[in-house]
């Protein structure tokens, strides 16, 4: 880990195909407090909102977390409610989303980010994983307990995903054979860096393990950043 200057923004994802755009096509508020957002999706410049969704418009969360687009495959992501994951060439879809059933309730899990490696892709909730291969669309889902907040993973190898958490100061790493956490550790020492309040994923460059991560401290109401480069 070795600790940078100051990050001003996200880093911004590079496209090459771009493939993918998602048009921003109005809001609405139909409970005060909660904003829904529409948007069509148009491949290679062409709108295919109503054939592949059967609706003019779809709800869509869009951050710099997120990324739509492999930069060298034919594969997007499209971040709607139902999160799917799009082969350009032939439009068949793979439906991501994570249900847990719990205490006699199925609720659904919260969109946090979306990753493109060469070969997979990992889309990152609010506790839980899904890891796509993209050579035969298999995924593995990986859900976490209740104390899991996930601020960001990222796959340290073919076998092991490294996991941020988020309003703390542990990661810990899965790993994909023995299906468990294999080991947690306090990301800095807070003996040097006190008072943390979270962590907050800054960017990550495509088909590496390196994260810009920003580490937040507070104190007497006063917040204060270090930035890092994590791997």
């Amino acid at each position: 880990m070795i600790q940078i200057k100051q990050i001003e923004h996200l880093s911004l994802f590079k496209t090459i195909n771009k493939q993918i755009e998602l048009k921003y096509m109005g809001w609405e508020e139909p409970n005060r407090g909660q904003n829904i957002v529409y948007y069509s999706v148009l491949i290679d410049g062409i709108d295919k909102t109503e054939e592949l969704f059967s609706e003019k418009t779809i709800q869509c969360l869009v951050n710099e977390k997120i990324e739509t687009e492999h930069p060298t495959k034919n594969f997007v992501f499209i971040p709607s409610i139902d999160c799917y994951l799009l082969n350009t060439l032939d439009y068949t879809k793979k439906r991501l989303k994570v249900y847990f059933r719990e205490n006699g309730n199925t609720t659904t899990d919260g969109l946090s980010g979306s990753f493109f490696y060469r070969d997979k892709h990992l889309l990152i909730n609010g506790r839980s994983l899904i890891l796509t291969d993209l050579l035969t669309l298999e995924n593995k889902k990986i859900k976490f307990e209740d104390d899991v907040t996930i601020e960001w993973a990222y796959l340290i190898n073919s076998k092991q995903i490294q996991v941020i958490q988020s309003f703390s100061n542990i990661c810990f790493i899965y790993d994909l054979d023995e299906q468990k956490i294999i080991d947690k550790k306090n990301i800095v020492d807070e003996s040097h860096y006190p008072n943390i309040f979270r962590w907050i994923y800054r960017g990550q460059d495509y088909d590496t393990n390196q994260v810009e991560m920003e580490l937040v401290q507070k104190a007497n109401n006063q917040f204060t950043s270090t930035y890092f480069k994590i791997n």
